[in-house]
């Protein structure tokens, strides 16, 4: 068998990772000696490469399976079955992430992330909204996150565009003196848009000018005659017009009543009455009126049996909110805009800055039940 010896100006000793590329090395040959094996190939178990561990810290020993451990004086060597192993001599190795470049760790192994976090190269994301200690918050309308991961608004309040918004419930006291007399409809629809197959059993129809552009619709006053007492609910215009000029002028502060609501109060003819504004009290949540016209292009939606009047309605159309334009006729309009087939999100808000924010699927020429209601004021 012919040999081959290196010279005494051999290179020098190569290092860990170039010798996982080398042949094997026979245990009883001289340094650097090269055996075939019967198999063709070099020795080792298996048929696979295997390099003679010297004991030289840090060096590498390819044996049979393609593993690597730690052998010797701190060194390492590949072992069976791919993994990183320690043996009698080194410490226990990390895990690799290929066999032909730089051994690194993976940097999210130990990292515990919050609520609606994973981790990215070792920090931890939002999978939406913002990032604080106790989760991810939608800085925007969170109550208890709003426009930052600390500042929390008033229980009863809520968060609009990343500014808390309070309540500031204020008794209305003002006491007016007028007049009343009653009426029976004859048509489908009150002029504050509600359809009056809803009406409550009680309702009454203001005087143009105290209506104020349908600004008091679905309010309630309080009504005291002689000694008798009656809240009943504003949903109709008494417009000063012939023959109702005679009562429904200027400063008049006249209501017009529903037949129910004037035997009540046993009111007759036009009696000299006083009244106030009082809280509603509904039942059940509110209730939203889509106009028979409503269709992908065109909304128009009147909300309904809240325990305060609506002083503002918003949807929230491609991801941002979008004010509705309030009509005289006490409906919130978005037009010439495609808000799609989907239900939509609105945001409304009472004279006393309560909000309401829940999800609504528009049906032309239906009333549709909320579910949430108005906080109630003094």
């Amino acid at each position: 068998m012919r040999t081959h010896s290196w010279s005494k100006h051999r290179p020098p000793i190569l290092s860990a990772a170039s010798l996982l590329c080398l042949v094997a090395c026979s245990s009883g040959g001289s340094t650097g000696e090269q055996t075939p094996s019967s198999a063709g190939s070099t020795p080792g178990s298996s048929g696979a490469a295997a390099v003679a561990h010297a004991g030289t810290a840090g060096s590498v020993v390819p044996g049979a399976g393609g593993s690597v451990a730690s052998g010797g004086s701190g060194g390492m060597s590949i072992a069976s079955g791919g993994s990183l192993v320690s043996g009698s001599g080194g410490s226990a190795g990390a895990p690799i992430s290929s066999m032909g470049g730089s051994m690194s760790v993976d940097p999210c192994a130990t990292v515990k992330c919050g609520t609606d976090q994973t981790c990215s190269n070792g920090t931890c994301m939002c999978k939406s909204g913002m990032a604080c200690t106790d989760g991810c918050f939608d800085f925007q309308n969170d109550l208890n996150h709003c426009g930052n991961c600390t500042t929390k608004c008033a229980a009863d309040g809520a968060c609009v565009s990343g500014a808390c918004v309070n309540p500031m419930c204020k008794a209305d006291t003002q006491v007016y003196n007028g007049h009343v007399t009653h009426y029976t409809l004859a048509t489908g629809m009150v002029a504050c848009h509600y359809p009056t197959n809803t009406l409550p059993q009680y309702y009454g129809a203001m005087n143009q000018y105290d209506w104020a552009d349908s600004g008091v619709c679905g309010a309630c006053v309080e009504i005291t005659n002689g000694g008798k007492k009656l809240v009943v609910q504003i949903t109709d215009e008494c417009p000063d017009v012939a023959p109702n000029s005679q009562w429904c002028f200027k400063g008049s502060h006249h209501i017009d009543l529903n037949n129910a609501a004037n035997d009540n109060l046993g009111a007759g003819n036009n009696p000299a009455v006083t009244w106030k504004y009082v809280p509603c009290t509904p039942t059940g949540n509110i209730k939203y009126y889509f106009d028979k016209a409503t269709k992908q292009y065109y909304l128009a939606v009147t909300p309904m049996n809240a325990k305060n009047v609506v002083a503002k309605m918003e949807a929230q159309v491609a991801g941002a909110w979008t004010t509705l334009k309030k009509t005289v006729y006490n409906t919130y309009e978005l037009s010439g805009i495609d808000y799609g087939t989907a239900p939509l999100t609105f945001r409304a808000t009472d004279i006393y800055n309560h909000v309401i924010t829940e999800t609504v699927a528009p049906a032309a020429d239906k009333v549709v039940d909320g579910t949430k209601q108005f906080a109630a004021c003094p």
